[in-house]
């Protein structure tokens, strides 16, 4: 009996895990899957799929992106060549649970079950894979329960992943959690890492304080041991970033048996815009070439009231144009003034722009745009060297310190802003940072440095020879060979 063709077209379940820059990468991920051929379920879940739609930051795959997503449990539309579906899940959730970005609930794990194993429609085969956020490693029981490969994806680079695969071992040795308790932001005398192969030694204060000082124990740990122990059965990890960026890293996670490979960046659809984002590439193009610096903290970190003012002040200073993202949870459009410098807003008007959004792919490929202040999330480093913009680094969180040390240090393509003793933002140290980055040496050979980048990621997703194409075509192909085998069994 013959397999139709529709029986033997993988179908790909996507989960992430919560967070814009997490949900940005998967619902990529999934268009890109979709345009191989794969048909495609994208999950979200239905606590933050309603945080993100009532703060009007919710992200769907461009596809269907015009569809009524009111109190609808499912969205679909047929692309080419295959099918992509948004399904809402019931996740369980008390209220306030939303917030706590590891929590899973024995209904989620249920509800993803049920619909893995339940959910059958005309023209789309049984679920082939589920492709998961490693840090969503829960979903690993779900997929071995119904026999179906669980493949990982990292929003961030292979540096990270590396480091964190290394954790165990970094427990096990002693070396961590670190004695004491730190003290200053940076210390003078700090403990060297030289135990991961494949990174030169970089200093333990680049990783978070969660990690060094704290016991394996420790819910934060165990969330990444969790994550560190479940790669072992990952069928394979998508990384977002690409090989000829991190070839060491890469190099050195397959020595460590994790099948890594580089798809990053991956195209983000252009949607039409809002009026307020196109307000703002309006404002751009009256700019000057490379003559704006474009400020941006991602969708987590947050600054106080003091750094706000000091930052507000170092680009007054700084006397170039500047884009600046407030966010609305940070403050309400109407509050602006309230968390800046009395009278800023009126010395600024003309010369800065204050938005609540910004379109930030088409921003960083704009031509005024010269530098960019960022936090170093990963998804806004790769979208700015995706642009050759450079970047004054600003770490808050999480891995952005590592992140800002390759960025400045190992690649040369940004400046590193200096901080005080804390950790906190001086006005100063912004006006000197924004002036070496726009008019300085290191400024422009960062700029060079980040074009070269942007050649390389270009060339990553070219048909002829890109390394991120063909890591993503050669799963496509890999899993058809999945799913027929599945059909022919069933039938």
């Amino acid at each position: 009996m013959m397999v139709s063709s529709q029986a033997s077209t993988p179908h790909a379940v996507v989960v992430s895990s919560n967070g814009e820059g997490h949900i940005n990468f998967a619902v990529r991920l999934s268009g890109s899957l979709t345009a191989l051929g794969f048909h495609v379920s994208f999950i979200y879940f239905s606590s933050y799929y309603a945080k993100l739609r009532n703060m009007m930051r919710l992200v769907l795959p461009a596809a269907v992106e015009t569809a009524n997503v009111g109190d609808e449990d499912s969205i679909e539309q047929a692309t080419a060549p295959g099918i992509l579906r948004v399904r809402i899940l019931e996740d369980g959730y008390e209220p306030g649970d939303v917030d706590n970005f590891f929590l899973v609930t024995p209904t989620m794990k249920e509800n993803l079950l049920r619909f893995v194993t339940e959910d059958r429609e005309e023209g789309i085969s049984a679920p082939t894979c589920i492709v998961s956020d490693t840090l969503s490693p829960w979903t690993l029981e779900v997929a071995q329960r119904v026999g179906i490969p669980r493949v990982e994806f990292w929003a961030s680079n292979a540096i990270s992943y590396l480091v964190f695969s290394n954790l165990d071992y970094l427990y096990s040795k002693g070396i961590f959690p670190e004695k004491g308790s730190p003290t200053r932001w940076k210390s003078e005398a700090p403990l060297i890492l030289n135990h991961i192969q494949g990174l030169p030694e970089f200093p333990s204060e680049l990783l978070p304080q969660e990690v060094r000082f704290g016991e394996p124990s420790d819910p934060f740990v165990q969330v990444f041991l969790n994550v560190e122990s479940c790669a072992k059965y990952a069928e394979r990890i998508f990384i977002n970033s690409l090989t000829e960026l991190e070839p060491t890293a890469f190099n050195a996670l397959k020595l460590l048996a994790i099948p890594a490979y580089g798809v990053g960046p991956l195209p983000n659809p252009v949607n039409k815009l809002s009026h307020g984002e196109s307000e703002c590439l309006s404002w751009l193009d009256s700019q000057s070439d490379n003559s704006v610096v474009y400020v941006a903290f991602g969708s987590f970190a947050t600054l106080s009231t003091e750094e706000m003012h000091e930052l507000a002040f170092g680009l007054d200073a700084s006397e170039c144009p500047f884009l600046w993202v407030i966010r609305e949870d940070i403050c309400k459009r109407e509050e602006v003034s309230q968390v800046l410098p009395k009278g800023f807003l009126e010395r600024i008007d003309g010369k800065g722009l204050l938005v609540s959004w910004a379109p930030q792919v088409q921003v960083l490929a704009h031509r005024s745009v010269g530098g960019f202040l960022s936090h170093c999330g990963w998804n806004s480093i790769i979208e700015s060297l995706a642009g050759g913009v450079p970047l004054l680094s600003c770490p808050r969180m999480a891995e952005q310190r590592l992140n800002c040390h390759w960025v400045c240090q190992q690649w040369g393509v940004g400046v590193e802003m200096m901080r005080t003793d804390t950790g906190g933002l001086e006005r100063n140290f912004v006006e000197i940072g924004i002036k070496a980055l726009l008019h300085g040496t290191q400024g422009s050979q960062a700029r060079s440095k980040a074009q070269e980048i942007m050649s390389l990621i270009a060339q990553s997703h070219s048909r002829e020879g890109g390394t991120s194409v063909a890591n993503l075509e050669q799963f496509y192909d890999d899993m058809r060979v999945v799913c027929s085998k599945t059909s022919k069994s069933v039938l």
